[in-house]
């Protein structure tokens, strides 16, 4: 503990050591007698407390409390020891800054006003450089948000503006910040985009999950057409309890535009290329069949590999140009209410004939008759044909693949197991991803594309569902649709009670 003795008496300031010694401290004291030695020692080091004498008292107490709290703004405690002092004179050195004085007499108050002092002085300086740091970040954060490009704000439980940038307010059509602080972007946005935030942002804060890169299209005032990445995370506090939200929207329209340069070419190109190489694959099939008469055997093999490839390009060409027809429908989607087990059932029925091809069984389960989706059924249907298909020509010969639904928690499931070798745990990152195939070798052996589940994952993000995995100990693989359950249409009888058959 370093000690400054403002004492002119030696043998006051060897009471005082041998005070502080007796109650366990260990302290480093330094004498001064004057007031430039006292200015000079404050200077060259910090110390924990001043502790000041009867002589200091007298001459230079109101005048070292000056330099102490005002001319260098220190908060060290001062405290004056004295063999006697008026009340009136005590009260004057309280109020000049001192914190405490004690009488010579009665040591153990000595022991205790130091250490409340000192216990107080830390205290003051840890929430001074709480307040520091406080200040740094909300100087960084301010600094962040000012000089960001991307929107950023924040928002209370009640969906009103705590905070944002400059950039937000463009994006609102707002002057300037003030004139949006307390108020829900309802008052800035048309009555279609106002509701879509509120409901994305309810979301966040019901379920504490983010919304990330929720792609929006705005029409500004002049007309001219601009896009955004949207962000949208929960605040919590220091107890994991939700108290907002914030926002970051960043500016795509250079990467919305230039990918829809590339989607045009690749769908132009897909086009072009789909009406030659269904062409080819009919003529090299017909050819492969015997159409133009008897062949060579090395002709017939070489033919049927040209046809295999060919078929293998048409189904490329087709999930290519259905990944572009994805995209489009979600700028105006054409759900509607779907039966679930009516739907898988016609899937299944569909694949039956495949299924035979490998020797595999298809079974359906669950009890989800009367579960509905919103959805279109053309593309629904579609995700339950790829991982179906998936699903059978995995599995070995003599196998079976079994299709569950279930309802729970606002959901149906879709789940589709099948027994074969399951993916590596190298390879379940990437699943998908498009193109990508865990074997590609034993995938083009089988017909695959790499673009079946990235497909399935673009339809269900569409449709504000999702899709995941598993491979059991056991075996094989399990692949899971969710998608929020709909409302029973009216027009759908529920089913009758023992009572209504029995009166019928």
């Amino acid at each position: 503990m370093n000690v400054l003795l403002a004492v002119d008496d030696q043998s006051d300031a060897d009471f005082i050591i041998a005070e502080l010694k007796q109650n366990s401290y260990r302290p480093k004291a330094i004498r001064v007698e004057t007031m430039p030695e006292l200015k000079s020692a404050l200077l060259e080091q910090p110390w924990d407390v001043i502790l000041c004498g009867d002589t200091s008292l007298q001459l230079n107490g109101h005048e070292l409390l000056r330099s102490v709290r005002h001319e260098l703004s220190l908060d060290t405690p001062v405290i004056f020891i004295s063999s006697g002092i008026g009340e009136e004179t005590a009260v004057e050195l309280m109020r000049a800054g001192a914190q405490d004085y004690v009488l010579k007499t009665n040591p153990d108050r000595l022991r205790l006003a130091i250490k409340r002092e000192l216990d107080a002085a830390q205290t003051r300086r840890a929430k001074k450089l709480a307040d520091e740091r406080i200040d740094d970040q909300n100087r960084l954060l301010h600094q962040l948000m000012a000089s960001a490009p991307d929107a950023i704000y924040f928002k209370d439980l009640q969906l009103r503006y705590l905070g944002l940038n400059e950039a937000e307010c463009r994006v609102l059509n707002a002057d300037q910040v003030g004139d949006v602080l307390g108020r829900t972007a309802d008052e800035f946005l048309s009555p279609e985009r106002a509701r879509r935030w509120r409901e994305e942002e309810e979301h966040v804060l019901a379920t504490g999950e983010p919304l990330i890169d929720s792609i929006e299209r705005m029409v500004r005032r002049d007309q001219s057409v601009q896009w955004f990445s949207m962000t949208k995370a929960p605040l919590r506090n220091r107890d994991g309890e939700i108290r907002g939200l914030v926002g970051i929207s960043r500016d795509v329209t250079e990467r919305q535009l230039n990918e829809q340069v590339r989607d045009e070419f690749v769908s132009t190109v897909s086009h072009e290329l789909r009406t030659p190489l269904t062409s080819i694959a009919g003529s090299l099939g017909l050819l492969a069949a015997g159409a133009a008469g008897t062949l060579p055997a090395n002709a017939v093999h070489l033919i049927k590999i040209a046809h295999g490839n060919c078929e293998r390009l048409v189904r490329l060409t087709n999930d290519i140009l259905d990944l572009q027809h994805i995209d489009r429908e979600a700028m105006d989607p054409q759900n509607e209410p779907i039966k679930v087990h009516a739907l898988v059932e016609k899937a299944v029925e569909a694949n039956k004939g495949y299924a035979e091809t490998y020797g595999v069984e298809v079974r359906l389960e669950g009890n989800a008759k009367r579960a509905y989706v919103n959805a279109n059924p053309d593309r629904l249907i579609q995700v339950i044909t790829n991982l179906l298909s998936n699903a059978i020509k995995f599995s070995p010969r003599g196998s079976e693949v079994t299709i569950a639904l279930a309802t729970g928690n606002g959901t149906v499931s879709i789940s589709v197991r099948d027994q074969g070798p399951g993916i590596p745990e190298s390879a379940r990152g990437r699943i998908f991803e498009k193109f990508f195939q865990v074997d590609a070798s034993d995938s083009r052996q089988k017909g695959g594309t790499g673009l079946g589940l990235a497909i399935v994952k673009q339809i269900l993000d569409h449709l504000d569902g999702r899709v995941e995995f598993k491979c059991p100990p056991e075996g094989g693989t399990i692949f899971t649709v969710r998608l929020p359950l709909a409302k029973v249409p009216a027009t759908e009888k529920a089913p009758a009670t023992e009572k209504t058959r029995r009166a019928s």
